[in-house]
């Protein structure tokens, strides 16, 4: 017959459709409950996520047919990686400061 059906990027749609899952329940039920920030810190975390298990994927693929990886991949994740962790920082030390002047 044809063969084996080609399923080494089903779990990037899985991670996809709980991604779409979650922006979904924030819209209908959490919008008042959940500051904008934190959300946008949430959506970064499921982005690097999608993207390493993309990258790990793409590793598979490539050891499968016998080709050599793509570095500009694994750079864009690393990068992805760094910009969270900053996103992170900066938000956190926003938050710091917004209630540092609260107190003074």
């Amino acid at each position: 017959m044809l063969g084996e059906p080609f399923t080494l990027l089903r779990p990037i749609y899985y991670l996809i459709a709980v991604f779409s899952l979650c922006n979904f329940v924030y819209i209908t039920f959490l919008r008042n409950k959940v500051k904008a920030s934190s959300y946008v810190l949430v959506n970064s975390f499921f982005f690097l996520i999608i993207a390493e298990v993309l990258l790990f994927q793409e590793g598979i693929i490539v050891d499968e047919f016998n080709r050599s990886g793509d570095s500009v991949t694994f750079y864009l994740t690393i990068l992805l990686g760094v910009l969270f962790i900053a996103s992170f920082i900066f938000q956190r030390k926003k938050t710091r400061d917004k209630n540092r002047k609260k107190y003074i």
